[in-house]
């Protein structure tokens, strides 16, 4: 399963990236620096997954919004350390398919990937697709 990494913070980054290089299903297509190389990224890369990590909210929504926008299907798991509600169902509403506390869920990643890789229903509380708390 092709992953693309979108995060502003290149600690965080570098970091998510080495976590989910250990991820047997996963294959990191990329970890782009700007919007412009991102949108580049999802029409040349075609992922089949998106993580989002964005500390910007404004910047996240409009991010998610081109990427549900393109001719292919991806999924985008919303990662932030931004969980209000109203964040939440606004990434929701925009298209995203989870939405992931950065620092309490980050462990959940990997099981979440491995569920996508299976096509298996992940069965974590708060995870399922669409789902509010």
């Amino acid at each position: 399963m092709k992953v693309l990494v979108i995060e502003d913070s290149s600690v965080i980054r570098e970091r998510m990236c080495d976590m989910l290089r250990r991820i047997s299903c996963v294959e990191l297509v990329g970890k782009p620096d700007n919007e412009e190389e991102t949108v580049r990224s999802i029409c040349t890369m075609t992922p089949d997954v998106v993580i989002l990590g964005s500390s910007s909210v404004r910047d996240s929504l409009d991010m998610l919004r081109r990427i549900k926008m393109q001719p292919i299907p991806i999924k985008v798991i919303v990662m932030t350390n931004k969980i209000y509600s109203q964040y939440r169902k606004k990434c929701m509403d925009s298209g995203a398919d989870y939405f992931l506390d950065k620092t309490r869920d980050i462990e959940l990643l990997s099981s979440l990937l491995y569920c996508l890789a299976d096509g298996t229903p992940h069965q974590e509380p708060g995870l399922r697709e669409h789902e509010f708390e």
